[in-house]
């Protein structure tokens, strides 16, 4: 593999266009190309970092030598991209969720696998400080026995609005706090019980609402609260919490102040200096920090930051959510990969 590594982007959109603005920083990738389905946007996002811009994923494999591709569509179309970058040779850096249905991921994941490339999917929890700080609290047991985790994931309505039509607040949003909390606990999810609201989502058969409990293997017990309700006047934009709590002590992280209160004659307002925020060096934050840890584990061999087996176990218990819901009662997950 060359010492500069040939990136390129597929899906542009908001955070699609953040993982360009980092390959293009990076020292050690040159982001050679973007691709969108939407012309404007990809050639809009080409000229701004410049790079090629194509709309469809098999221009960019024909015209371009990458090493690596981030793929950042929306999930309906993850699965097939994959199967195309695999045959072509280049290591992934996967959105997730995977593919809109857990046949699909499973499937996704194996033929990942198969190949035998570095590829990697990005839960950016486990790039974030804090997140990474408490893990290592349990590991090295500063907090005692582990007893339980919370995870709360608030969001405005203004999510169900952008994503709603196409995905669902479980698998895009709170996702992300299902997974710290099993790679926290460490164990293998025995039971679920979920319950959801349906208001303003109803009109796509998707949840406005959920609060989950997870029974744990080891006798962990975890919690979820997550929600797309608030509207946009809420001062932070994501309202979010992770509590551990042990027989030792705790760890206590509040995602929705990160220090810097704005006001202006509009409005008061907590920004987001955590997961991706921009400033005059570019992208920085937990997405950042994601990218490059994958970058080192192509060019130096350091560890991936999400095993593809733990991606996919984490939206395993997504469905186990999903089922509890519909059955109106806990279950017992199944798993093809713990």
């Amino acid at each position: 593999m060359t010492e500069e590594l040939r990136a390129a982007v597929i899906g542009v959109g908001r955070i699609g266009s953040l993982h360009a603005s980092i390959y293009r920083d990076d020292p050690r990738t040159r982001l050679v190309a973007v691709m969108d389905a939407d012309p404007e946007r990809s050639g809009a996002v080409g000229n701004e970092f410049g790079a090629n811009a194509y709309t469809t994923v098999d221009e960019l494999i024909a015209n371009e030598t990458l090493d690596v591709v981030s793929i950042a569509t929306p999930e309906s179309f993850r699965l097939e991209i994959t199967r195309k970058c695999i045959d072509a040779g280049i290591n992934m850096l996967l959105e997730k969720p995977l593919a809109p249905t857990l046949a699909e991921s499973r499937s996704l994941i194996q033929a990942v696998k198969q190949s035998g490339l570095k590829s990697t999917v990005n839960f950016i929890l486990r790039s974030d400080p804090r997140y990474v700080h408490a893990k290592q609290s349990v590991a090295d047991g500063s907090v005692g026995e582990l007893c339980t985790l919370f995870g709360r994931r608030r969001g405005t309505a203004a999510g169900a609005a952008i994503l709603g039509e196409w995905t669902d607040l479980l698998i895009s949003t709170a996702i992300h706090d299902l997974d710290a909390m099993i790679w926290l606990a460490d164990a293998k999810v025995e039971r679920v019980h979920a319950e959801g609201v349906m208001k303003q989502c109803a009109q796509w058969g998707h949840h406005d609402a959920v609060m989950a409990v997870l029974r744990f293997e080891n006798g962990v017990i975890g919690s979820l609260e997550t929600s797309w309700v608030l509207p946009s006047t809420v001062p932070a934009p994501l309202d979010a919490s992770l509590q551990v709590v042990g027989t030792g002590g705790g760890v206590f992280v509040d995602g929705s102040n990160h220090g810097l209160s704005v006001v202006d004659d509009r409005r008061f307002s907590l920004p987001d200096l955590t997961h991706w925020p921009s400033g005059p060096t570019g992208v920085y934050g937990d997405l950042k920090f994601s990218v490059e840890r994958f970058i080192r584990h192509l060019v130096d061999g350091d560890e991936a930051p999400m095993q593809l087996d733990d991606a996919l176990y984490a939206e395993e218990i997504v469905a186990a959510v999903k089922e509890s819901m519909a059955i109106e009662a806990p279950v017992r997950p199944s798993s093809t990969v713990r």
